[in-house]
């Protein structure tokens, strides 16, 4: 163990070394010292000296093994170092040898004096010989390619499956010669397009001589004729057809029309040119697809229970355990089918649309009738084109990647010039009092036109499938028309804020109709036309944000956004700030939000704008209506109350105009604005007009009994103007005034268990706080403070004598 832990230890350099000449002798016997002061510590240790001689010993005849094997591998090394060396000397002598005699052949050969002359020489034959085997390779190969063919053609119509055999080698042998000549800098240009040529004029040739076959098959049948049972020969040719196309059918990446179905279709698909590609009256492009619908559909629903009962079978058989028997495609016969037409359906809609793209009317109709069309055949049908997940693209895919923009141009001047004509119309700044029941806010007549022309716009392109023509549609017509019509009612805000103010009016100037408009109950119908209709279109915005249609695109610009860097493009060229300012600032982020969270956001600005004014009209009304009421001077009149009753008393003559400014204004509120917004909407105005009566006229006023009275009497009219019009559980008036007029009103003499005038004086004026308030609260009054009480007992000319 110790040898191996001496050899595991031992530095590799340590071996080459000889002590007696490489270790200077100072250094050599400070390391013997140091060995045996490690060795030999205590007196105890000379006892094993010779086991420590013995080991010492055993270490040198290792190091001298070690050291006689590396001298032994060096001498090797140097032995076979020079031996490599002899050898290459070797070599490049006879190299040099031979060069010289093939230079001095050369130059015999060539009659050349020099080998550089006998090599130019020799390059023109040498190019000669590679292009002729070159020649001699090319032959070859097309010798190969010419039997394949011929191979291929000889299995059929027989045996079509030993006939794809030679076929796939023709066809890989013209992909690998494909592969291969972009590495060779495109080189064999003409062999590569010609095998590639062959191997597809074959392929053309299989195809048909085989549908051929099953042509004449079907000719005997007397094709197409749903009395005629298939025979055992259409079976076959059915069968060897699929056998034939199985290639084709392994690689295919689209809808693939299977070839007999193919062959079924040709007298259908010659119909169609007849009816449709012909001079026919049923080929007329104003027409559209109406026709090409209906013809289309028919035949299809007609051989529809033939297909699935004579073909279902044949192509369940073939596709059985294969992984294409789930598709459709392929195994249902009536998808086989409509594959098999769609194509001249598919060449009739391109010249169609076409023909009238510059006849913007029959051009929009005839996107619409095609997106019917697609849904139709996709539901009556349930044809997928083999797409499981997805679905059928539809006809409509094709025509929109090249037609979009002239679509999207067509129907947005459609939309926008539909909305100038609601713009214009004389009612549709009208407030539309049938558009909600009672209780409800009313918009105006354009504000519901403009609901029904956005949901228009949304049925015109809601069946559209690819994500950015839908966003397009949303932001490029929808947005722009609701952002229009917001700038419109913006337009009518500023406008009554300019002739309601003095500088504006000056500034400015005003017609006495625009003045007008800006008076009396006008001034209220002006602002609540711009709150109905942007309340209207803020909940019409919502309904739609969580429709179906709305809900799906908004998930699906959620998740696009979420992998899409924000510098990049999020749908078609529009970028995502462009997407995220038009919709909402939730884009992308984990935030609820919809669709149309921005023009919400605009449209309830401008609706609380319209009701701050309406608002502030209210309240600046009433300090003008209220004016002579409050300066009149006759509250300390004398005399006797109505011995019948104090309600017999008349309402203050000044009071009758105020009364009915409120009443005209109340009456119109109620009947334009919800229950929710006019209460929200007077509950600011009438806190004013109670400060304004309580202030300026019950505290600057002293009282007699009949002033008191008539004040009552006043207070009354008001509240009842306000309670005909508005009939709630929750109470809106002036109760503060109420209670203060009451208070007013408390008789000199009371009957028993009533409280008189002096009574409360003394009790509310003489007592603590709390016993005023318990005083207060005897006499039901909850909005009066004990010291508004107090002022309002001292205005009675009774308590001040």
């Amino acid at each position: 163990m110790a040898a191996k832990s001496i050899e595991r230890e031992r530095s590799p350099v340590a071996i080459l070394l000889d002590p007696a000449r490489d270790i200077p002798s100072g250094e050599r016997d400070i390391r013997v010292e140091d060995f045996l002061n490690d060795k030999i510590q205590t007196t105890s240790d000379l006892g094993d000296l010779e086991s420590l001689i013995a080991s010492v010993e055993r270490q040198k005849e290792q190091l001298e093994e070690q050291l006689q094997h590396a001298q032994s591998e060096l001498r090797q090394a140097k032995t076979a170092s020079m031996n490599r060396t002899s050898l290459m000397l070797e070599q490049t002598q006879e190299f040099e040898r031979q060069q010289s005699n093939v230079q001095k052949r050369l130059m015999i050969v060539t009659s050349s004096d020099t080998p550089e002359e006998a090599t130019r020489k020799l390059n023109g034959p040498m190019e000669m010989l590679r292009k002729v085997e070159l020649a001699r390779a090319y032959l070859e190969m097309l010798n190969d390619v010419e039997e394949l063919r011929m191979e291929a053609r000889r299995h059929l119509p027989a045996d079509p499956k030993e006939a794809l055999k030679p076929y796939t080698e023709l066809k890989e042998l013209a992909m690998s010669l494909k592969e291969l000549q972009e590495p060779a800098e495109g080189a064999a240009v003409h062999l590569v397009n010609f095998v590639e040529s062959t191997s597809n004029t074959l392929w053309t040739d299989m195809k048909k001589i085989m549908t051929d076959e099953f042509d004449s098959v079907l000719h005997k049948m007397k094709w197409p004729d749903q009395t005629v049972e298939p025979s055992r020969e259409f079976s076959g040719s059915f069968e060897k057809l699929l056998d034939l196309q199985a290639p084709e059918i392994i690689s295919a990446r689209e809808p693939l029309i299977l070839l007999p179905i193919s062959v079924l279709a040709r007298s259908f698909i010659q119909q169609f040119r007849y009816h449709f590609f012909s001079d026919k009256p049923t080929n007329h492009s104003h027409h559209l697809l109406t026709h090409i619908s209906e013809w289309f559909i028919g035949t299809v629903s007609k051989w529809e229970d033939y297909l699935r009962q004579n073909v279902g079978p044949l192509l369940a058989a073939h596709f059985r355990g294969s992984y294409l028997a789930g598709n459709s495609l392929y195994v249902d016969p009536v998808a086989a089918f409509i594959t098999a037409i769609l194509p001249i359906l598919k060449e009739k809609v391109d010249n169609l649309v076409e023909a009238v793209s510059n006849e913007p009317q029959y051009f929009t109709q005839m996107i619409d009738q095609l997106m019917k069309f697609d849904d139709a055949i996709r539901v009556r049908f349930n044809y997928d084109a083999g797409n499981i997940e997805f679905g059928w693209k539809g006809l409509t895919w094709d025509v929109l990647d090249t037609w979009f923009p002239r679509w999207l141009e067509v129907e947005k001047k459609f939309t926008i010039d539909r909305y100038r004509d609601i713009m214009k119309s004389p009612d549709s700044g009208d407030i539309d009092y049938d558009s909600s029941a009672p209780g409800k806010t009313k918009a105006t007549y354009g504000a519901t036109r403009i609901t029904e022309l956005i949901i228009n716009v949304t049925l015109s392109y809601n069946r559209v499938r690819r994500f950015s023509h839908k966003i397009k549609f949303l932001i490029g017509i929808q947005a722009e028309i609701l952002d229009e019509y917001w700038a419109r009612l913006k337009e009518h805000l500023d406008t009554f804020v300019t002739y309601t103010s003095t500088v504006g009016r000056a500034v400015h100037g005003a017609t006495k109709e625009q003045l007008q408009s800006v008076e009396g109950v006008r001034r209220l119908e002006t602002l609540c036309k711009v709150f109905g209709s942007a309340d209207h279109l803020i909940s019409m915005l919502k309904d739609w944000g969580n429709e179906e249609f709305f809900v799906e695109l908004w998930e699906h610009l959620q998740n696009r956004a979420r992998d899409t860097p924000v510098e990049d493009n999020l749908a078609g060229e529009m970028s995502y700030n462009e997407v995220r300012d038009a919709t909402s600032d939730a884009v992308g982020s984990e935030e609820e939000g919809s669709l149309f969270d921005k023009t919400i956001e605009s449209y309830l600005a401008l609706r609380n704008k319209a009701e701050e004014l309406i608002i502030s009209s209210l309240r600046r009304s009433f300090p003008t209506n209220f004016k002579q009421y409050m300066s009149k001077p006759q509250w300390t009149t004398i005399g006797d109350l109505p011995q019948s009753s104090p309600s017999f008393i008349a309402v203050t003559a000044e009071l009758d105009q105020p009364l009915q400014a409120l009443k005209q204004d109340m009456m119109f509120l109620r009947r334009a604005l919800a229950d929710a917004a006019f209460r929200r909407l007077w509950r600011g105005p009438l806190d004013t007009l109670e400060d304004m009566l309580f202030r300026d006229v019950l505290l600057k006023q002293d009282f007699t009994t009949l002033g008191a009275s008539r004040l009552m009497q006043d207070v009354a009219a008001i509240q009842g103007v306000i309670d005909d019009w508005y009939n709630s559980k929750t109470r809106l008036g002036v109760p503060k005034l109420t209670e203060a007029a009451t208070l007013l009103n408390l008789p000199l003499e009371a009957e028993d268990g009533q409280m008189n005038l002096k009574e409360a004086w003394q009790k509310i004026l003489g007592n603590s706080g709390q016993q005023a308030a318990d005083a207060l609260a005897t006499l039901g009054m909850n909005h009066l403070t004990v010291g508004e009480a107090r002022l309002v007992l001292a205005k009675r000319v009774e308590i001040q004598q």
